[in-house]
């Protein structure tokens, strides 16, 4: 039968509760699998514009509900396919996508893939936002389990601390670094 609003309202909250529970889940599983180095990572041939292009179509219906501009970046001098681990290395943009989402209010932001730097063959992910900035104590702390901004950061906005973590490690697993 159809819902009457209040009901679709009420199965809309309980939907957003159970993916909210299901994603600490599986941050949890992922975060005891590295600690026990249990994680092991794939090695195939994927398009890097295509997996950019994922991590960026799994954030949009939040970023678009709050108004804000996705932009995806993709040097013209990076290879079309690459070797690596394509649902981990999704795994990562998408957290980090979804760090800019949660604290931008407004304006846009962008995810830049460029060679590296160093000559290394390794690629640059850079995820930029027009949020409200990390101060540079928080900074230290950004990448360590259960680690948050503040008391005030995990009360508003949700979270268990350990989505940097895990990116943290995954980036070291593929041979990378990352840092703000």
């Amino acid at each position: 039968t159809q819902l009457d609003r209040e009901q679709r309202e009420l199965a809309r909250s309980a939907k957003g509760a159970g993916e909210a529970l299901l994603a600490i889940i599986n941050d949890i599983l992922d975060f005891s699998k590295i600690q026990a180095k249990k994680l092991t990572l794939e090695e195939s041939a994927f398009g890097l514009r295509t997996i950019v292009d994922a991590a960026i179509d799994i954030v949009a219906p939040a970023a678009d509900r709050k108004g804000l501009r996705l932009v995806a970046l993709v040097d013209h001098r990076l290879p079309e396919d690459v070797v690596g681990d394509p649902t981990r290395l999704r795994q990562v943009l998408v957290n980090l996508l979804n760090n800019a989402v949660k604290f931008t209010q407004s304006g846009e932001i962008t995810v830049a893939a460029a060679p590296a730097d160093d000559g290394s063959g390794l690629v640059r992910f850079a995820v930029t936002d027009t949020g409200i900035g990390i101060p540079a104590a928080v900074q230290r702390t950004l990448f360590r389990a259960f680690q948050q901004g503040d008391s005030s950061t995990t009360r508003k906005f949700g979270g268990t601390g350990l989505g940097l973590a895990i990116c943290r490690e995954l980036v070291g697993l593929m041979g990378g670094k990352i840092g703000v």
